[in-house]
């Protein structure tokens, strides 16, 4: 397998981790308690500046590629492509809901529930389609040049988060996510 695929493979993983810990925020806002809007906005935040600015426009490219390969391959690339418009405007619709909480304005329930839980569907709609339909076809037909030709375009980045020695800012994401790791653990071996 290659290793764009694989790494592909691992951010959805490292995705669905923060997707997890947003709908948990979710649901304590919805039980109208109180959630921890920062940590909320910070996934949000990397969110739309990690995935948006090199994951999917990777994604695209490949798409792109498999498309010249496989003209079968149209409706579910044209829907994938399609589905990256939405999270963009599905994730800056939240973003700006909790800046706005967190800068003090009063802001409805549904101004932050309607985004967010849409953001999460569509998120892991995304995911599982690309898992299922795309990864096996881009392993079929991409070649380690096609794969070179896209990193080329779209030069790595340090991802900010899901480091060793990620950015500051997101500091306590990391905590949070070790935290509920060492807590999923537990209830693993606790049989819980």
């Amino acid at each position: 397998m290659s290793d764009s695929i694989s790494l592909w493979q691992a951010e959805h993983v490292n995705f669905a981790t923060l997707l997890d810990l947003l709908e948990d925020q979710l649901d304590l806002f919805h039980q109208g308690k109180n959630p921890d809007y920062e940590m909320m906005l910070d996934i949000m935040f990397y969110m739309t500046h990690y995935p948006d600015v090199l994951h999917h426009p990777r994604e695209d490219l490949a798409f792109a590629r498999i498309l010249e390969l496989d003209v079968n391959s149209r409706p579910i690339v044209s829907d994938l492509v399609e589905q990256h418009v939405r999270l963009k405007d599905f994730g800056d619709a939240l973003v700006r809901s909790l800046e706005n909480i967190i800068d003090g304005s009063i802001t409805s329930r549904d101004r932050v529930e309607v985004p967010g839980r849409a953001y999460i569907a569509e998120f892991r709609s995304h995911m599982l389609k690309e898992e299922k339909a795309i990864l096996p076809l881009a392993a079929k037909l991409m070649s380690e040049a096609d794969w070179a030709a896209i990193r080329a375009a779209i030069p790595d980045i340090d991802d900010p988060l899901f480091v060793t020695k990620g950015e500051e800012r997101y500091a306590s994401l990391r905590q949070q996510i070790a935290r509920e790791a060492r807590a999923s653990k537990a209830r693993r071996m606790t049989g819980a």
